[in-house]
């Protein structure tokens, strides 16, 4: 599968990669160089390959509360959150992000490798609640403008943007056209998103490289996408969170709401392992690395990589232990222990 820019992509040079069967850029130039644009000036991302659901009706609200660890219930207009889909055995089918434009009409935002899972997960349990659900796969492209730059580069073309809140959204006009603007992101910096059809994704696409050139802009690959939401201590769907990993054991803990009901919460408060984020002595840890702690291995690494603002190797850790910020472990790599160190999330600190 292809994304509507895909032609960009080659005419600019990138890496392509098949991710979850699609064809997508891991880098334009280099993963380091991406990455830094995006904490110093903006990148420019392309995640068409992200899937929208639109989930309308008088029970709209109180499905996808149902069918989510964080409250979805009660939201405010015009605004959105980030939750976990578990399964009824605790699992996790997606990691996503429901918009909320009133309180008979949502849209999710669900990961490229979980469209039909996600898709399937809500249409099974949709008996019983008067909801619609269609998804938006096809016609539907989604460009992500990231970085202390974001908001100087979109001003022009978007004013409102300037009174956007963090985790909120709207629906402008371009070129007579309606589209959604949103403030989330998942690099920890500075970000909007826009949802448009995909004709305008190209024409916005070109516009923002072309504008965006006196603020630093370069367009971002899925290799500085991986490395910036892992500084921040995201969890990424796969390594952090999957079928078998909780989002109680994950960097995820956080979106759960235990007062309420959801899918899945009994198996939740079972006895489990847990995440941690380490800074590594030497090399790098790759997931599925073994963790060490007195001889014995308590775990394994979800994700790890090298940070380009710590210039250090940083990973997350899955283990049975209970840790504490500074207890040390070991990490196997090329058959060797090398030392880790527990360290407080996320690996840098958050920008308001």
């Amino acid at each position: 599968m292809k994304t509507i820019l895909y032609d960009r992509h080659l005419e600019l040079g990138a890496k392509i990669v098949d991710f979850a069967g699609w064809q997508m850029p891991i880098h334009y130039t280099s993963v380091i160089k991406e990455h830094l644009a995006v904490r110093n000036a903006v990148g420019l991302f392309d995640v068409s390959h992200m899937g929208i659901i639109d989930v309308t009706g008088i029970d709209a609200g109180a499905f996808l509360d149902y069918l989510s660890t964080n409250q979805i219930l009660g939201k405010e207009k015009h605004t959105a959150i980030y939750t976990v889909l578990p399964l009824e055995t605790g699992g996790t089918v997606d990691d996503v992000i429901v918009y909320c434009e009133d309180e008979q009409h949502y849209f999710v935002v669900v990961n490229a490798s979980n469209r039909e899972k996600s898709l399937n997960h809500l249409k099974k349990h949709a008996a019983g609640f008067k909801v619609k659900i269609q998804d938006r796969f096809l016609e539907d492209g989604i460009l992500a403008i990231q970085g202390p730059n974001a908001l100087k580069l979109i001003s022009p073309l978007f004013l409102e943007a300037k009174n956007l809140k963090k985790m909120h959204f709207m629906q402008v006009l371009y070129h007579g056209q309606k589209i959604i603007l949103s403030r989330t992101g998942y690099t920890g910096e500075l970000g909007f998103e826009i949802y448009a059809k995909n004709a305008l994704i190209l024409e916005l696409f070109d516009w923002l490289l072309n504008e965006g050139k006196p603020f630093g802009i370069l367009p971002i690959g899925l290799g500085a996408r991986d490395t910036l939401r892992l500084e921040k201590g995201y969890s990424l769907y796969g390594h952090e969170l999957s079928e078998s990993i909780m989002a109680s054991m994950s960097l995820s803990a956080w979106t759960i709401k235990w007062q309420r009901d959801f899918i899945g919460k009994q198996a939740m408060v079972l006895p489990h392992q847990q995440q941690y984020g380490v800074i590594i002595e030497k090399g790098i840890a790759r997931e599925n690395y073994d963790v060490y702690k007195n001889g014995h291995i308590i775990g394994h690494v979800t994700s790890g990589n090298y940070s380009p603002i710590l210039q250090k190797a940083i990973a997350v850790i899955l283990v049975d232990d209970k840790l504490n910020i500074n207890d040390t472990v070991e990490i196997k790599i090329r058959d060797q222990l090398v030392l880790a160190v527990v360290t407080k999330l996320p690996f840098i600190p958050e920008k308001k």
